[in-house]
């Protein structure tokens, strides 16, 4: 009775290490699979130059005309923030809250004149995004160099577009 305890024992033993070991070995896989999907990030543009799915700054002096535009429309304006070059051909990148709608920010994309989603979307109204590895198509607006987007649920975006597409013309 006694050896069937210890082989009992044993094989308890045996499946909890096996069981931690498949656990062990998700989190193993995960992280290698990070690399790849930033080694995705990153590829080169039509021009030749380098684009990089990072955070880019929006320092173009276009963008701080936007935010004027709409101010001067009544709406409120949040902080100008950097944001993520999740776009193939985006060189510089803004996010702002507008009316204190943090969860549906406004997006403007800076692009390349020369990048592929931006002719896509003066052509089709849509861009190529990659997100976490995987690619798809969204709609997007554009005006000039800028695409924008803010989502339909925004209380504001109307007036937001109509800012865009009558007032604001790239300098």
């Amino acid at each position: 009775m006694e050896a069937i305890k210890k082989a009992f024992l044993v094989l308890m033993m045996m499946i909890v290490a096996g069981a931690l070991a498949a656990c062990g070995g998700d989190a193993t896989k995960d992280e290698s699979a990070k690399p790849d999907t930033e080694a995705t990030d990153s590829d080169t543009t039509d021009s030749g130059a380098e684009a990089s799915a990072e955070d880019v700054e929006p320092t173009d002096p276009n963008f701080d005309r936007i935010l004027d535009l709409l101010k001067d429309a009544g709406v409120e304006v949040g902080e100008k923030t950097t944001g993520y070059a999740d776009i193939a051909g985006a060189t510089q990148v803004m996010n702002v809250v507008i009316n204190g709608e943090d969860m549906l920010p406004f997006q403007v994309y800076m692009m390349d004149p020369d990048s592929e989603n931006l002719k896509s979307a003066k052509e089709k109204g849509e861009v190529t995004m990659e997100f976490e590895g995987q690619e798809g198509q969204i709609p997007m607006e554009v005006k000039d160099d800028f695409l924008y987007f803010i989502a339909d649920g925004h209380p504001d975006r109307d007036k937001i577009y109509d800012v865009m597409v009558n007032d604001f013309s790239q300098k």
